[in-house]
């Protein structure tokens, strides 16, 4: 994962599913030996939490799940020099998944998007705990890059996905924005697989941003 790579590519309580904990990222600079470089240095790390669109089925039934939220930790410049090269970093708050509701889960997602006069150049994931080996990979889908998993974790058991860097170039004007992916329950933002630790079902937890409700993690101007 060290390589940037370019791909094509009901009621039912809260507790239902919950998550703890947040981490906060540094991001290393490198040293700036140009007009371009030395602006784009200049970032900025902005922590927002997310509320959801969510639902979870229970035996068999759709049921909704109010007030989930997830916190996210995104860092990018706050201007760029017209067509110049950046990074962007996302960083998801670790995952705690209630054991009484989650025996285990996989098929793990994680939606972000890159919009605006800009070009994706490239990505990579880095760091991530308690993993356990397990296996993280980048799906492309337009503007949005999703970090996805088949591994099974455990419900009760804390771990942290890998981080998101990705390297775009910047256009002639305007304004490079981040944002939570996904679009609805069949194009989620976030999303797992879980087995209920009650009934033994394996069903969906689907997770998305309102579109009456947009959520901007952070803003690059251009110029």
């Amino acid at each position: 994962m060290n390589k940037w790579t370019l791909r094509t590519a009901a009621a039912a309580s809260v507790a239902a599913v919950a998550l703890t904990g947040l981490t906060t990222p540094s991001y290393a600079q490198t040293s700036a030996t140009s007009a371009s470089a030395q602006q784009s240095a200049a970032r900025t790390t902005a922590t927002v939490t997310v509320p959801y669109i969510s639902r979870t089925r229970i035996d068999g039934v759709w049921t909704a799940i109010e007030g989930y939220t997830r916190d996210y930790t995104v860092t990018a410049p706050a201007t760029a020099q017209p067509n110049s090269v950046f990074g962007v970093k996302f960083d998801s708050a670790p995952i705690f998944a209630v054991p009484a509701h989650n025996e285990k889960l996989t098929d793990l997602r994680i939606a972000y998007r890159v919009s605006g006069d800009v070009t994706i150049l490239g990505y990579r994931l880095k760091g991530g705990s308690n993993l356990g080996g397990a296996h993280f990979w980048v799906q492309r889908n337009g503007s949005d890059l999703v970090v996805r998993s088949n591994a099974t974790f455990q419900g009760g058991v804390e771990f942290d996905a890998p981080d998101l860097v990705v390297k775009v170039r910047a256009g002639a004007s305007g304004a490079v924005t981040t944002s939570p992916g996904g679009s609805s329950f069949a194009d989620p933002a976030f999303y797992w697989y879980r087995k209920h630790a009650v009934n033994g079902q394996w069903d969906p937890f689907e997770n998305y941003v309102d579109p009456a409700g947009p959520v901007t993690f952070t803003t690059t101007t251009i110029g």
